[in-house]
């Protein structure tokens, strides 16, 4: 009988722990990653943007994220953030017009989920 309930105990804990690790894994990945942008990372464009848009993994909340644009010196060139109803992982900004040279795009975000997510990426205006 022991055998029994010892083997009993021990499937309970396992199927406890991996209900735990289920839970950890769904939390993370639930954060609004970037997952694509406009100009991309260590793209070269031949003029300057219109618009700099950032595609997320989740919903981000637009009336608190900010995008800015900075000159490699690290200038503030522009800041915005323009989100659509229809398109709630999306995040854009109308951008300053750019000479060549090398800028970077900044962002912190506020997931839905209610995390703050911060990065960042270069991008060049390269005309050939």
């Amino acid at each position: 009988m022991k055998r029994i309930s010892m083997f009993s105990r021990r499937a309970k804990e396992l199927v406890f722990a991996g209900v735990i690790a289920a839970c950890i894994a769904t939390s993370a990945s639930a954060h609004s990653f970037l997952v694509e942008a406009t100009p991309s990372s260590k793209d070269h464009v031949a003029t300057s943007p219109k618009t700099i848009k950032l595609r997320f993994g989740g919903g981000v909340e637009p009336k608190y994220s900010k995008l800015t644009v900075e000159s490699g010196e690290g200038k503030l060139l522009g800041e915005g953030s323009i989100g659509v109803p229809d398109k709630p992982r999306e995040l854009s900004m109308d951008s300053p017009e750019l000479a060549p040279g090398k800028y970077v795009v900044r962002y912190r975000v506020l997931s839905t989920d209610g995390h703050i997510v911060e990065g960042n990426y270069e991008f060049t205006v390269d005309p050939k």
